[in-house]
């Protein structure tokens, strides 16, 4: 081999692993990919989150008491994007207001969108003001009505963390690895739980609650969410290992809808869904979908088809609390 020869061949061995360091480099790099991995500028991939919580105050003395907790993590169904005036059209008088006044026996603590709606690091009565903002509400309502009937003499604490919008594949997870929304989430809720323990409690994070994956619906995200969400409920068992009940943390997994924001790929999430749901007895599904759950009523004339409408969010949030009141070994 001639020494031009040998100088051209080091060469593109020389510009081949600066390649391979350099996508090394930048696996969880600010810009995200689309289908045929083209840099996609609307989409990043770490997000510069707020990770500063108030410390929560004003709860008593716990004294060695043990409470359940529950998790609800998810995008906007979760956040609460359902008009409540068009639920206090279609419910009874009584039990809207019965919702207006909230429960007392069933606390929230909050952080919605990256701290666009909390509840300032206070446990709150879950009531109707628990939704990304006036004037519309979650399904902690429907899940608060539940839990208050199954453990009318104890207090039941919700821990709720959304990020409206924002996929598991890009957001919650960063190339399959712990991604910034995860870290945020995380910081949220050990705050609150260190809190609790340290004022006496002994807390159980007894389900996770989550209703997310519309914005896993294109192909490719698709095509990676059971193996992202193996990996996302993998990491929050690890992280929360030591405010596990006995028997492990249950996580209570919701169907996404087949509206026309979640084409062309929802039907490939609720699969992997469905699928993740039989690795463990830990592990519960059920479909939005085949409960009738509708997204194109509300509001009358131009329904917000991102968004379940009011009644069906109630609905959600029952299905959860009962679900979550089965695993517990409630009545």
């Amino acid at each position: 081999m001639n020494r031009t020869v040998f100088c051209r061949i080091r060469s593109i061995v020389c510009l081949l692993l600066l390649i391979l360091a350099l996508m090394a480099a930048t696996a969880c790099a600010p810009t995200a990919t689309t289908e045929d991995d083209t840099p996609d500028p609307s989409e990043t991939y770490w997000l510069d989150m707020n990770t500063d919580y108030p410390a929560p105050d004003g709860l008593p003395e716990g004294e060695g008491k043990r409470v359940k907790v529950i998790l609800l993590l998810g995008q906007s169904n979760a956040t609460g994007s359902s008009i409540t005036a068009y639920l206090q059209k279609n419910i009874p008088a009584e039990q809207f207001t019965r919702y207006e006044e909230g429960f007392d026996s069933v606390l929230i603590n909050y952080c919605l969108d990256d701290h666009n709606a909390t509840s300032n690091g206070q446990f709150v009565p879950v009531d109707l003001t628990c939704g990304a903002t006036t004037g519309f509400f979650g399904p902690e309502v429907g899940m608060a009505e539940v839990l208050s009937e199954a453990y009318p003499d104890e207090t039941v604490y919700v821990l709720k963390y959304t990020m409206s919008g924002y996929s598991l594949h890009h957001h919650w997870l960063c190339s399959g690895k712990r991604g910034s929304v995860y870290e945020a989430c995380m910081a949220f809720l050990t705050t609150r739980l260190d809190y609790m323990r340290e004022h006496g409690y002994i807390p159980a994070v007894e389900a996770i609650c989550w209703m997310q994956g519309e914005s896993d619906t294109t192909e490719f995200k698709a095509s990676h969410y059971y193996d992202n969400q193996v990996a996302f409920a993998s990491y929050l068992r690890e992280d929360l290992a030591s405010y596990a009940p006995e028997g492990g943390i249950r996580f209570i997994d919701a169907g996404i809808s087949n509206s026309p924001y979640c084409e062309p790929a929802y039907s490939a999430v609720n699969e992997a869904k469905e699928r993740f749901s039989k690795l463990s007895p830990l592990n519960l599904y059920f479909s939005t979908i085949d409960l009738g759950f509708t997204i194109h009523k509300e509001p009358e004339g131009e329904p917000d088809w991102g968004h379940y409408d009011s009644v069906c969010e109630l609905e959600l949030g029952r299905v959860f609390g009962r679900m979550a009141v089965e695993v517990m070994g409630g009545e």
